[in-house]
């Protein structure tokens, strides 16, 4: 089996394992990303990396940008952000926030990755993917088209540990163990195959899931496993044994290590070179 089977058989895996389809998904977690945002640190530890490769007439890609976490503070430093977003309820949450900013020079291609990417025009100096790539079964369509377009291009991706309190969590409530989606060691292997030269660094950010009061972290924690409020109070003693409470919010608290993988275009242009000389 090939690296990119290998990677498509981990997603369809992880679909039938699901209980929703992914714009249901999209949509109950739309209301939450920005808060998600706020409570983490992953942006502001990604940022500055982002800044060194674009000045004020720079384009940018960004694939899969959610609420705009990047793309917000992209947009203000940039000539132009064009957005490939194929979650309506994303796309909404991501208008309000742009109309909220101010910023009028985004464009949002409203259509799923592999096909967004083919209706892009001229050249991009950053295209960026962050935590959006998991359930892309065409990853090398999709990553094809990040080398054609942009010079630079800046991939997120969780390395498959599961959080021990998340596993836990899971075997009491859904009796068995958390099947992981696709991940960077299935990612980074694909790689390989395609002849795409990445570096790569382990980066530790936050995982924080941060609430206003109690009563709305167990709500959260029931329609995340799909459960009816005859679980409620279970949820409640099981979550406050790994939450606390920092000043008016209750959260749980934690770290995790994400792959930041830089690619760029001029580096697998020339090793492509290379290698065909030396064919």
């Amino acid at each position: 089996m090939t690296a990119l089977q290998q990677w498509q058989e981990r997603i369809r895996a992880y679909r039938s394992e699901r209980e929703e389809t992914e714009e249901q998904a999209w949509q109950r977690l739309s209301v939450w990303y920005d808060n998600w945002v706020r409570n983490n640190d992953y942006v502001e530890l990604v940022l500055p990396h982002l800044f060194e490769v674009v000045s004020p007439t720079a384009r940018v890609l960004e694939v899969g940008p959610g609420s705009g976490a990047f793309t917000i503070p992209l947009a203000a430093a940039v000539r132009e952000v064009v957005v490939v977003e194929p979650s309506l309820a994303m796309r909404q949450v991501l208008n309000r926030n742009l109309a909220a900013a101010g910023l009028g020079n985004v464009r949002i291609v409203p259509q799923p990755f592999e096909t967004g990417l083919t209706a892009l025009e001229g050249s991009f100096d950053l295209a960026l993917a962050s935590h959006s790539l998991y359930h892309v079964e065409m990853i090398d369509t999709v990553l094809h088209g990040l080398l054609k377009f942009a010079n630079h291009i800046v991939i997120l991706l969780g390395i498959g540990e599961e959080l021990a309190w998340y596993q836990a969590l899971y075997r009491q409530f859904k009796n068995k163990e958390p099947l992981p989606s696709a991940h960077f060691r299935y990612f980074y292997s694909v790689l390989l195959e395609l002849g795409i030269y990445a570096d790569v660094k382990l980066i530790w950010t936050s995982s924080n899931y941060v609430y206003n009061s109690e009563d709305t972290m167990v709500e959260w924690w029931l329609n995340h496993f799909h459960l009816n409020a005859a679980r409620q109070a279970e949820m409640r003693v099981a979550l406050r044994q790994i939450s606390e409470r920092r000043g008016d919010q209750v959260g749980i608290y934690d770290r995790r290590r994400i792959a930041f993988i830089w690619i760029e275009r001029e580096r697998n242009v020339v090793c492509k070179n290379n290698l065909s000389i030396n064919a």
